[in-house]
């Protein structure tokens, strides 16, 4: 008798601390549960409380009660992954005070999340379960969970089911929330929502399908997960505290997927408001790798020679016409010109074939790839014809350069068809001038030289 007037006042003292905080009226529904919850922490006298909202096999913390920087509303988790699927397939409490001494060692909840004690009930809403309502610790309860922490526990799970049933009745905002998850979820888009500081608030299964990643290893961590390093997403965030907050945000990253393959990505994206004081920004995201991959080859086709790979004569004359125009801003600025010949190349196509020509004028583009810097510029203007820009270069040193290659040149062999065939080079070397008019003036003082140099010879260098 004498316990049972002990549960019947710790459950009126309870029930009494429950509806002064359900009376508050300038509280969330959220905080007024988070109260709730902070009750039963301080009962249990364990860290972790936690109402539950379970669809299907996802487990969403809807409220807690925790340390700093551990837990947080919206976390999804898998249902299989926590003590609560036992709960409710039990459908009645769960206590458990030390996992390692009990039939649940080994559980999935202790092996992933390190939690040892646990305490949870079914809430339902409306007949329907809704999740639960749980308290856990990463340490084992000293005290054994009796039948007053059950009552208890039942008394919790019923007045947070009340409370929702009365939440939902009076808010339509929760019809909204189910057609927006459903939109969300579905949504041919990659959707997600984060934080002012980067963390992941929300995505849907496109998005995943897109990055490669699981909800439950993306929801809580930050963005930065996904980009390919520190630098780009620094880049990233620049860019997007810098747009007016109140115009959509139009971006293309590069990510990095789970198997750290990379993909182009583009993000469409405006600020909402999540409280009063908390804004968020919800993108839709499009995997464009694709389209890029596409402008990339056409890009390449566009400035590149099909045969050697450098570039062809339409963009080489583009960079020359750069280039001359950035002598005639600086009068100081050195670039030098160089026009190489193959010498009697057509020789070499009619003894041997053009497959045989094809061959040789490749090992030559290969020659000069060897010698260029990351600032030079070759391309193949002609059959067998090609130039090379050497900014900030000298026409001494260039002329240096030119002889290397020449003799580079002659003194290699190509085999074809098993016949050996040696060719040599004839090189034009000039200085671009503040007096060019553009690139063809530049062009034509090189051919000159050229010229001179298949006129005193072949196989020599000459300069103009």
């Amino acid at each position: 008798m004498k316990n049972k007037l002990k549960i019947i006042e710790r459950q009126n003292n309870v029930l009494h601390k429950l509806n002064e905080i359900a009376a508050i009226s300038d509280i969330t529904p959220k905080e007024t549960l988070r109260r709730a919850l902070k009750i039963g922490t301080k009962y249990f006298g364990i860290e972790f409380g936690i109402v539950s909202h379970i669809v299907g096999e996802d487990y969403t913390v809807d409220v807690q009660s925790s340390p700093p920087q551990t837990l947080f509303d919206g976390q999804l988790f898998a249902l299989g992954s926590t003590y609560c699927k036992t709960t409710l397939e039990i459908d009645d409490i769960l206590a458990i005070k030390d996992v390692t001494q009990s039939k649940y060692v080994g559980h999935p909840c202790h092996r992933d999340y390190n939690l040892v004690s646990y305490i949870g009930a079914p809430i339902r809403v409306n007949s329907k379960i809704y999740g639960t309502i749980n308290f856990s610790s990463a340490e084992a309860r000293e005290l054994e969970y009796d039948a007053i922490d059950d009552e208890f526990m039942r008394l919790l799970a019923r007045w947070a089911g009340s409370f929702l049933e009365r939440q939902f009745a009076l808010d339509e905002l929760s019809l909204a929330k189910k057609q927006f998850e459903m939109l969300f979820e579905n949504n041919a888009s990659g959707i997600l929502a984060i934080d002012e500081g980067c963390q992941i608030l929300m995505v849907n299964k496109r998005f995943c399908e897109i990055i490669g990643f699981s909800k439950e290893e993306l929801v809580g961590q930050n963005t930065k997960r996904y980009y390919l390093d520190d630098l780009s997403y620094k880049t990233a965030r620049q860019k997007i505290s810098n747009t007016d907050k109140h115009s959509y945000i139009t971006l293309e990253h590069q990510l990095k997927r789970k198997d750290n393959k990379s993909i182009w990505c583009e993000f469409v994206g405006s600020q909402i408001e999540l409280t009063k004081h908390n804004n968020a920004i919800l993108w839709s995201i499009l995997d464009i790798t694709a389209q890029k991959e596409m402008q990339e080859k056409l890009e390449q086709e566009a400035t590149t020679d099909y045969l050697t790979k450098l570039y062809n004569r339409r963009y080489f004359a583009s960079r020359l016409e750069e280039e001359v125009f950035r002598v005639k801003r600086n009068k100081k600025t050195e670039t030098s010109l160089l026009m190489f010949d193959l010498d009697k190349f057509k020789l070499v196509n009619d003894s041997y074939g053009h497959l045989a020509g094809d061959t040789v004028i490749k090992n030559f583009a290969n020659i000069l790839k060897k010698h260029l810097r990351k600032v030079d510029i070759v391309g193949r203007i002609g059959g067998e014809e090609f130039a090379m820009i050497l900014p900030n270069t000298s026409i001494e040193k260039a002329i240096i350069l030119a002889n290397r290659i020449r003799e580079e040149v002659s003194s290699q062999t190509t085999n074809i068809y098993e016949k050996n065939i040696k060719f040599t080079v004839s090189i034009g070397v000039t200085s671009l001038s503040y007096d060019d008019i553009n690139s063809d003036t530049a062009l034509s003082r090189a051919d000159s030289a050229l010229y001179m140099a298949k006129k005193n010879g072949r196989n020599r260098v000459e300069k103009k």
